[in-house]
């Protein structure tokens, strides 16, 4: 059985506000069927999905507000798990492309422009990759989405990601630390308990649904598998599942 720490992420509101106050903006996922990854978050997050362009054809899910929740792009993994990875807001892309370097992370992309602003694609010295993009004025962010990062090396996700996005840890019980910048939550850090003699780090994000039941029961109906069982969801006010590509994402009550 999967842990859910949602309840230590504070809930995401659905208004849209200041490109400068928000600091986690949409979730980007690699997945080996991208055609049913969309049609799955199509039916589970009622986004709408629109050609975005870019290498391998990537595809945008709006919400009703037309802001981005969602990327959906093809991964040439075979046919493993999709990967997901977070879209961080920065004040200064530079600044953090050069953050990332010196704490020995990667740098692929960037800065370059990137959806009203300008945005970095990276990974960390954990070989998680992210998007860091610093909005412009007229840039949209949705807030319908967190993250949480479960890592085997909490220290050093920390001691990374506090340094890159300007960020400081707070303790988040039983055994999550989050990550501020000033009052607005980044993503969760957790330690990754699994059995595997090398446990591979991974992000997960949680979708915020404004009906809950639905959200779940339309998750299910698609073929996904409900991880999270300890208490009924309608009553915890999240749930965590695996999607039919293999992928682990949370939705939390709005």
């Amino acid at each position: 059985m999967t842990e859910s720490l949602t309840d230590a992420i504070p809930r995401p509101a659905r208004s849209h506000r200041p490109a400068q106050r928000g600091a986690a903006a949409w979730a980007a996922l690699q997945s080996p069927t991208p055609e049913r990854a969309r049609a799955f978050y199509a039916k589970v997050l009622g986004l709408r999905f629109e050609p975005g362009g870019g290498p391998g054809g990537l595809w945008r899910g709006l919400d009703a507000q037309g802001a981005q929740v969602l990327v959906v792009g093809r991964a040439y993994t075979g046919t493993g798990p999709g990967v997901w990875s977070p879209c961080l807001t920065v004040p200064d892309a530079r600044t953090a492309a050069e953050h990332v370097r010196a704490l020995c992370g990667t740098v692929a992309v960037g800065p370059l422009p990137l959806e009203g602003g300008r945005g970095v694609l990276a990974a960390d010295r954990q070989g998680l990759g992210l998007t860091l993009w610093e909005p412009g004025a007229d840039a949209r962010i949705t807030e319908a989405v967190r993250y949480r990062l479960h890592t085997p090396d909490p220290a050093d996700a920390l001691a990374f990601h506090t340094r890159v996005l300007g960020a400081k840890a707070h303790p988040a019980p039983p055994d999550a630390t989050l990550l501020l910048r000033g009052t607005r939550p980044l993503f969760s850090v957790s330690p990754l308990r699994t059995g595997a003699k090398r446990p591979r780090p991974r992000w997960q994000p949680d979708f915020l649904a404004g009906d809950l039941d639905r959200a779940v029961a339309a998750a299910l109906a698609a073929g996904a598998t409900l991880l999270v069982e300890d208490a009924p969801a309608a009553r915890a006010g999240r749930a965590t599942l695996r999607a039919p590509d293999g992928t682990v994402f949370g939705l939390v009550r709005g």
